[in-house]
């Protein structure tokens, strides 16, 4: 069975829902309305990400994600955080993805 979120095949299903968890996840730690984010929101200028959010949502990431390691000083935006997040999780299968190369982002860190 195949659940789609909005998407046009699975992949978007999936990113469009790890989107919502994600988006959850930056409202929280940056105490923003969830409708006040969108992807193309920079994360310092335009959400006011400063150190300690950066760290708090950094952890938070991780915790979510399955350990992921994001280094948030080198992500702009919310759009860019998210295809980070979303290929990571499809890391296995990246060479089979459009844009698989994204992986080698240097946002991304290996889990510890």
């Amino acid at each position: 069975m195949c659940i789609r979120a909005g998407g046009q095949n699975e992949l978007e299903s999936v990113k469009n829902l790890m989107s919502m968890s994600l988006m959850a996840v930056i409202s929280d730690v940056l105490d923003i309305d969830i409708d006040d984010i969108d992807n193309a929101n920079h994360l310092k200028s335009d959400l006011k990400m400063d150190t300690q959010s950066r760290q708090a949502l950094e952890a938070e990431i991780s915790d979510l994600f399955d350990g992921l390691q994001i280094n948030l000083n080198q992500v702009d935006t919310v759009g860019t955080l998210l295809e980070l997040v979303v290929h990571n999780e499809f890391k296995d299968v990246a060479e089979y993805l459009p844009g698989g190369d994204f992986l080698q982002h240097p946002a991304l860190q290996s889990a510890a």
